[in-house]
């Protein structure tokens, strides 16, 4: 199994970059901001998480060791887009205090989940192709 700790900075590394550059492509071509955006900024980087694990892994990895790695990488993400802006920010914290705005954030995290899980695969099939 590969360092955890390493894998979940490169994701952290990976979301934030990813978050950045697109606000950076906001501001210079307008380019609207949509919650499928964010999931797909959230889940795409868990391809590139999923072949460092394979190639940096002693064993091949088993199912629970996949359920770790998304577990990490879910739990980066909940820490960074909701848990810190929600200890920041008040209005996400009052969006955390309404129906709508949880539901809406619990939206946001399940289809992360969900993506992330077909970005773990896609990454573990790239590692482990023909010609690798």
């Amino acid at each position: 199994m590969p360092s955890l700790s390493h894998l979940a900075l490169r994701y952290l590394l990976w979301i934030i970059g990813l978050r950045v550059l697109f606000g950076v492509l906001q501001q210079l071509a307008g380019v609207p901001d949509a919650l499928a955006t964010g999931v797909i900024l959230a889940a795409a980087p868990m391809a590139e998480i999923a072949m460092q694990a394979v190639r940096r892994a002693t064993r091949p990895l088993g199912l629970p060791d996949w359920a770790r790695i998304w577990g990490l990488c879910l739990g980066v993400f909940v820490l960074v887009q909701v848990v810190l802006p929600a200890a920041i920010l008040p209005g996400m914290r009052a969006a955390l205090a309404t129906a709508d705005g949880l539901g809406q954030i619990g939206l946001v995290v399940g289809a992360t989940a969900v993506m992330g899980v077909i970005f773990l695969w896609i990454g573990s099939r790239a590692a482990t192709g023909p010609g690798r």
